[in-house]
């Protein structure tokens, strides 16, 4: 089972990013019922901004790709950028393309499809939080991520 709490005792902090209230607001509470911290933006920009500012480190990124401003990728990247363990959540509806699937083989990355069920979402959750979860694989000196996501059923 996964720890919620870091080492400073504090719950483990999720940011999630969707574009969609519907979506957002349904995972939200799936997450803060299930006991993580979560913090949510409505796009990428406000995404990246939340996790610059944050006073301690985002555990895991949940993401929408296909967002207006900034799309998941763009942000994933950034954010990998400030903080290499960083997990990375995609949710769509399309399937990975070839480049998304690669990315996918490097660090702590997972792709969930939609529509899912939320006891689905939650074991990704844990998967990328649990210690040693895809830490051991190299990561690429620029991480190149692409995918689109569409409307949940």
């Amino acid at each position: 089972m996964t720890n919620l709490y870091d080492e400073s005792g504090s719950r483990k902090r999720v940011l999630l990013v969707d574009d969609q209230n519907s979506v957002r607001d349904a995972v939200y509470t799936l997450l803060e019922n299930d006991g993580y911290e979560v913090l949510s933006a409505r796009n990428g920009l406000d995404g990246l901004t939340i996790f610059h500012r944050s006073l301690r480190p985002i555990d895991l990124l949940v993401t929408d790709c296909d967002m207006p401003g900034m799309t998941g990728p763009e942000l994933a990247r950034a954010c990998l950028r400030r903080n290499r363990d960083v997990g990375i959540l995609y949710i769509s509806g399309s399937r990975p393309n070839d480049e998304l699937q690669a990315d996918l083989e490097t660090g702590r990355r997972a792709f969930l499809a939609k529509p899912f069920r939320g006891d689905d979402l939650l074991r990704k959750v844990k998967e990328l939080l649990s210690p040693g979860f895809g830490r051991n694989t190299r990561l690429p000196q620029e991480p190149h991520l692409a995918i689109q996501l569409v409307r949940s059923a």
